[in-house]
């Protein structure tokens, strides 16, 4: 099947929603699907297979007009330009993300299945005016609407009164592999965090935790050379911040760690960019890489991680961002191992759930 994904974000990069489309294009290529990339002539000038790690890539095709991430007038050409390419390439099915791309898509009665990660509150006025007064999800062109998380999906009903036949909700994924290590009793042990460094996310909660909890190695992958520098002028001497890698050097330093941190802020998350809250919607692709790496995972306690985590079950949930009272749980590790190799056990065996090639069967089962 000709299937062209319409992505209009940098390409290749580090940013979640880049890593989440070239893995799920590549799994459709690995099912010898012609699978197209279209995004803006953006992002680093590298291979797919070299940036990602991927095996079987997309192809990638880069509109080269848009030399820029597509913002005001570009965002609407990007989805007009994108959409003619896909037309000239005689596509059969379209996949994307962007809401814009999906009303012109319905217009043209195109074959389309669309992913959505969020509520439209970021979305710009006419694509609200769009999906306030069309009813933009019902055309009968929809294969399937993909919601990221349950209350993704709740959302979108509850708003816009999609035929629940047609929506279904498909988890983020992890492409990387790893052989699971029992945790063994250390004088101290490497604790590590792999993302964003926007303050909601918890970077600089990790700060503090490093400078309270000195007995232990602490490090921080994520964010521009630029925010690293910022972020280091008052660190501990236990705590080492590098700027982010590509996702095919993340095995390799997330192999070095015994423990994985997601401090988010349960009341308010922000997106990449900085704006919008997505607390209640939010499925990180940071989780599911944490699940295949088989380490011991301690996260804050947001509902909507309920469906995936559980609290020592397959990771230990702290409940408030006090520094206290994480640097208790790590202390308790070490007298305890029988029981944290059994949660790191059942998160690495629940990770095989959530690979590319089941989330791309799922997404094509139409």
């Amino acid at each position: 099947m000709r299937i062209s994904y319409l992505f209009n974000s940098s390409t290749p990069s580090s940013n979640p929603s880049s890593i989440q489309v070239v893995n799920t294009c590549g799994a459709l290529a690995s099912l010898l699907h012609d699978v197209k990339l279209v995004v803006p002539n953006t992002g680093f000038k590298t291979s797919l297979s070299k940036f990602y790690g991927l095996k079987k890539p997309p192809k990638l095709i880069r509109l080269k007009y848009f030399d820029k991430t597509p913002f005001g007038i570009n965002y609407y050409l990007f989805s007009i330009f994108s959409i003619l390419y896909g037309i000239l390439n005689k596509t059969e099915v379209y996949i994307t993300r962007n809401l814009f791309t999906l009303f012109l898509l319905n217009i043209l009665k195109k074959k389309t299945i669309v992913e959505v990660h969020h509520n439209i509150d970021n979305e710009g006025r006419l694509v609200k005016f769009l999906y306030r007064n069309c009813d933009v999800f019902n055309k009968k062109n929809i294969l399937k609407v993909i919601a990221i998380t349950n209350p993704v999906k709740k959302y979108l009903l509850n708003n816009y009164k999609i035929d629940k036949k047609k929506i279904q909700i498909i988890s983020s994924a992890s492409s990387l592999k790893f052989k699971f290590k029992k945790l063994r009793k250390k004088k101290s042990y490497n604790i590590g965090y792999f993302g964003s460094l926007d303050q909601s996310k918890g970077s600089n909660f990790i700060i503090d935790l490093s400078k309270v909890d000195k007995h232990n190695n602490y490090f921080i992958y994520g964010g521009l050379k630029e925010e690293v520098i910022k972020l280091k002028k008052n660190i501990s001497k236990n705590l080492k911040i590098y700027p982010r890698v590509p996702y095919s050097k993340i095995r390799e330093n997330m192999s070095k760690m015994d423990i994985l941190l997601m401090p988010s802020n349960p009341k308010k998350l922000k997106s990449l960019g900085g704006v919008g809250n997505i607390a209640k919607f939010t499925s990180p692709l940071k989780l599911f890489d944490y699940l295949a790496s088989g380490k011991l995972i301690i996260s804050s306690n947001l509902k909507v991680f309920n469906k995936i985590i559980k609290d020592k079950q397959n990771c230990i949930i702290a409940d408030k961002l006090d520094t206290k009272s994480w640097v208790k749980e790590i202390n308790k590790i070490s007298s305890n191992l029988i029981k944290v190799n059994k949660i790191k056990k059942n998160a690495f065996d629940l990770s095989k759930k959530f690979t590319y090639l089941k989330r791309v069967k799922k997404i094509m089962d139409i």
